[in-house]
């Protein structure tokens, strides 16, 4: 008691002193533009080229980005999720408006659960992004993806309101209707409110193969999809202002609602020739979130944030070839974030962030209402605190940062709650450009991550979850990148390449087994990663404002198992990722229409650690093709867009064992007023 005693002491005297600033009152201001200060260099979607890909689903987006391994599992009624370096899906931090978006029951955030509908920016920072004013949680992740909501803009003169609406029509009997309003509600506050309804049956016919022990084809076996089925609705609202007055010089603040309703069901993993198709799943998914930040003079700045999040899953199996199943979980949180930067001298910045997150997890059998003996009903308290410092001179920026871990673990009475954990994490990063009129710039970084596994890791998993060590990786990358843009016929061109290494230990790895949503977990002692990633991008402007876009990328990547000198998968490539993947994309624009291709491809890799013959899934490639015409009409915008995915039919599979459609057709009608 005691030990608990202290623990919340010192947790409590830190809050307090930490989330002590100004309060102000929302005045008539403008706010100043967001200080430039160069760092990481981002994968990102924006402007115009987010404009393109807004048609299309969030999660198609991101296939595009170079060093990402996406994870789809038998499409619609699937999990879809982002891989970064081979750190894995649970190490791809998720953040929403800022504040990270956590996934209890399968610890991978589902990005089908988002849009790009109301999106103003969609970046993947590898490491860490380079400004230092961040939350803490942002110190902690391996990787991140951040999904940006855009502010709202009112081009048209006397105007207080945007509308845009979207109809998505598919094949499998895919119905996505969506609506945006946007509202300026005077004194500098605007309102935002986005709906999507989502619904398919996903039955599609696919073909499988597999070889044997020998590396012989066996007989393909073709069947069909009918337990896919999707039926989602997505409902998100804010409030955007401005602040200002006498004692602060500028600020924002923003209050966001998000609900995620669905049911469907999981697509079953095929097992010796024979597909099992009883899971259905039900998800309710419900957070409100703020964030205020305040330039107070021009050497402080602060940000708070606060999340409160609610979220249900209803997991059954009523299939008697696997095991009966019937469970509920719910999981609530209360997550708070308070940072502060000081200018200590010009160029030389100092920033101090801590959070504070509380989760619980609760369990109940869905038939009895009753919670099962034998769960703990866990809690956990997570501390987090980042220091972190940066220096700027001319086209150099250097970096330091120190993020400490502390987890209060908490179960109910008569469990080991275990251990309590916590750790360091430094990170080191130089970013460097050169010349003041060249778009040019080399950076590099050094950062090691603390992981403490989650509760899938440690509850829901059905073997050895319990048992989990804590995560340890070290990063190392080296990059450089260049850009031109000019009036000339070509107007648009870049290069980036990086080169990577990673360490990882007490690697926490996921195998799916029969239930897709929830894994089995399991560590292995050591996993080495070295590679590099290669983009390059050029747009060719012919007379009459034709223009052509090309942009190809490739990704080469060892993700090696050294646990054991003795084990016979040692060196191996670890399973599901490719050494060798890419993507292509040409798009030719003229007087409103638009011709977009894209290949991807995904080189062989194993479904098991060992890499034999009998483990090794083939490489899969997609053309997709859309066509796409814009038409005004007064104020009135319209776009029409059909698109073909996997346009040549081929067979094949992300995951192994979870066969992808053939070939899709998807026709969608936007209507905009802006």
């Amino acid at each position: 008691m005691n030990r608990v005693v202290q623990n919340r002491g010192w947790v409590a005297a830190l809050a307090v002193a930490l989330l002590v600033s100004p309060v102000a009152t929302a005045q008539n201001a403008l706010v100043k533009t967001t200080r430039v200060v160069k760092g990481a260099a981002p994968i990102e979607l924006k402007g115009k080229d987010l404009e393109s890909f807004r048609m299309y689903p969030l999660a198609d987006a991101v296939r595009y980005f170079s060093g990402t391994q996406f994870k789809d599992f038998g499409n619609m009624g699937g999990i879809t999720s982002l891989n970064v370096r081979s750190l894995g899906s649970d190490r791809m931090g998720v953040f929403y408006n800022g504040i990270e978006v956590g996934n209890t029951v399968n610890g991978q955030v589902d990005l089908s659960k988002f849009s790009l509908d109301n999106v103003g920016n969609l970046s993947i920072y590898s490491g860490q992004k380079g400004d230092i004013f961040q939350a803490a949680r942002d110190f902690a992740s391996s990787n991140s993806i951040y999904i940006t909501t855009q502010r709202p803009l009112f081009q048209r003169e006397e105007s207080s309101m945007n509308f845009r609406s979207q109809l998505r029509l598919g094949s499998n009997w895919m119905v996505n209707p969506s609506i945006s309003i946007e509202n300026d509600l005077g004194h500098y506050v605007y309102s935002t409110l986005n709906v999507e309804v989502m619904a398919a049956r996903n039955i599609y016919p696919f073909s499988y193969q597999r070889q044997d022990v020998s590396g012989n084809a066996l007989e393909p076996y073709k069947g069909k999809r009918s337990n896919s089925q999707l039926n989602a609705v997505r409902v998100e609202a804010a409030l955007h202002g401005t602040i200002a007055t006498e004692a602060v010089q500028s600020g924002t603040w923003n209050v966001f609602a998000y609900h995620y309703n669905d049911e469907r069901g999981i697509p079953g993993q095929i097992i010796n020739y024979k597909l099992y198709d009883g899971e259905r799943l039900r998800e309710r998914n419900s957070f409100v979130q703020s964030t205020t930040r305040l330039d107070i003079n021009d050497w402080y700045r602060t940000q708070v944030m606060l999340k409160i999040a609610s979220d249900y899953t209803h997991y059954s199996n009523l299939q008697d070839k696997l095991a009966l199943t019937d469970e509920v979980f719910r999981q609530y949180g209360a997550y708070l974030s308070s940072s502060h930067q000081f200018t200590l001298l010009e160029g030389w910045r100092a920033s101090l962030a801590y959070d504070l997150q509380f989760d619980m997890l609760r369990k109940t059998d869905a038939l009895t209402n009753t919670q099962p003996k034998g769960f703990s009903r866990p809690r956990r308290l997570v501390n987090l605190l980042a220091v972190a410092s940066q220096y700027q001179i001319g086209g150099l920026s250097l970096q330091a940062s120190a993020l400490g871990t502390y987890v209060y673990n908490m179960a109910s009475k008569g469990f080991d709650a275990g251990k309590n954990e916590m750790g360091i994490s430094p990170s080191f990063l130089v970013y460097y450009q050169p010349f003041k009129r060249v778009d040019f710039f080399i950076q590099a970084y050094a950062k090691q991550t603390y992981r403490v596994p989650n509760y899938s890791d440690r509850y829901i998993s059905r073997l050895i979850g319990e048992e989990l060590k804590p995560e340890r990786q070290r990063q190392a990358d080296f990059g450089l990148g260049y850009s031109r843009k000019s009036h000339d016929f070509v107007s648009d061109f870049g290069l980036n390449a990086d080169g990577y290494y990673q360490m990882v230990y007490n690697k926490i790895i996921a195998y799916p087994r029969g239930q897709l949503y929830r894994w089995t977990m399991t560590n292995l002692g050591k996993v080495q990663v070295y590679g590099g990633n290669a983009s390059a991008y050029v747009t060719f402007a012919f007379p009459g404002k034709f223009l052509v876009t090309s942009k190809v990328q490739y990704t080469y990547e060892k993700s090696l198992d050294v646990t054991d000198v003795n084990d016979n998968y040692y060196k191996n490539q670890i399973p599901n990722v490719p050494v060798h993947s890419g993507s292509a994309i040409v798009r030719l624009s003229w007087s409103g229409w638009e011709l977009n291709y894209s290949f991807l491809y995904a080189g062989t890799r194993y479904s098991e650690q060992e890499n034999i013959p009998y483990n090794e899934m083939q490489p899969w490639y997609t053309h997709d093709i859309s066509l796409s015409k814009l038409f005004k009409v007064g104020e009135w915008r319209f776009r029409a867009m059909a698109e073909v995915n996997n346009m040549i039919g081929d067979a094949f599979e992300i995951v192994t064992d979870y066969p992808m459609p053939k070939q899709t057709v998807r026709l969608t009608l936007t209507t905009e007023l802006q």
